[in-house]
């Protein structure tokens, strides 16, 4: 199996690890919900053995709402680019999923 990518195939697969990682990041800095929420505080013997809460979200601003949109509308534009690049017409059966596998792994350094 030849594990020669093209390099705008090789970009693309960088674009979305980079997309997924900024869209990662961006969840990671908003961990409340987007819309707004009541909170809520169940006690034992209120059905539950053990105390719940949630504290009350004002949610995102507008703002926080379209980037998240954009950051997903980036991955959903590049994930078809990489699995109809023209590249994958070139391989099949095993060598496909084995070079498809080796392309998310492209720039992992203990992957040799």
């Amino acid at each position: 199996m030849s594990t020669d990518f093209p390099d705008d195939l090789v970009q693309l697969q960088r674009d979305v690890h980079a997309a997924n990682a900024d869209l990662k990041q961006f969840l990671d800095a908003h961990p409340e919900p987007p819309e707004p929420i009541q909170g809520w505080h169940d006690k034992p013997g209120e059905g539950y053995w053990r105390n719940r809460q949630r504290e009350a979200s004002a949610g995102w601003s507008d703002e926080d709402k379209q980037r998240e949109k954009q950051l997903r509308q980036r991955l959903h534009d590049l994930i078809p680019q990489v699995h109809g690049h023209p590249h994958w017409g070139t391989l099949s059966g095993p060598d496909l999923v084995a070079a498809r596998m080796k392309l998310k792994r492209v720039d992992d350094p203990t992957d040799g």
